[in-house]
């Protein structure tokens, strides 16, 4: 991956800093909720609020250091995956299009991004580096296939990503699509399991 290329990689110092908020928040509401000598509701809510904040703090580390080792790279070739399962490119030339898709979430709409890209034939659904990615959904086009790889682009490196990927292969550029409320949706982790059991790679 040492190419004059558009690479941008996953910051985990990112989730650290925000865990850090939500620990002090979290220990604020269970400062709030353990004062006074008897408990009240408010001082209820105050420990159950500050256990939830710091249950989020946690789960987003946790994802944070997943993804600490993962990072993309765009060249001439195709899109190259760096994560624990290995290194893998995905070439342009065994993709149909690329396409960036958006859906609202939450009850203050706020977007969420991926990049998708549709393979021109058949995939390995569990390969060890891209399975995770694997999305088996209807097409926006009846020309695309169901099986695609989707990437999740809601953090700073979806806009260098998508230049990137207009640079190297405009041909493949499907535009950016509104899908339906939540459609990252997650990778078929019972499938996989299923498929790949007693597999050796």
């Amino acid at each position: 991956m040492g190419r004059s290329a558009a690479r941008t990689q996953v910051p985990a110092g990112v989730g650290c800093t925000v865990v850090g908020a939500f620990a002090v928040l979290g220990g604020i509401a269970v400062t709030a909720g353990l004062t006074g000598k008897e408990p009240n509701p408010g001082g209820v809510v105050g420990v159950i609020t500050g256990l939830l904040i710091g249950f989020v703090g946690v789960a987003f580390l946790t994802t944070a250091w997943k993804s600490r080792h993962t990072f993309l790279c765009v060249d001439h070739t195709g899109l190259w995956i760096s994560n624990p399962g290995g290194q893998k490119v995905i070439p342009w030339d065994t993709l149909a299009g690329v396409g960036l898709h958006w859906s609202e979430t939450g009850t203050r709409p706020a977007k969420h991004y991926s990049v998708e890209l549709f393979p021109n034939g058949p995939i390995d659904r569990d390969h060890p580096v891209l399975w995770a990615m694997v999305r088996d959904e209807e097409p926006l086009r009846p020309d695309l296939p169901r099986l695609r790889y989707r990437l999740v682009a809601n953090g700073g490196y979806r806009e260098p990503l998508v230049t990137a990927i207009q640079q190297y292969v405009p041909q493949l550029w499907l535009g950016e699509a509104e899908r339906e409320r939540g459609h990252l949706g997650l990778p078929d982790i019972k499938g996989h399991r299923q498929r790949t059991r007693g597999r050796t790679r």
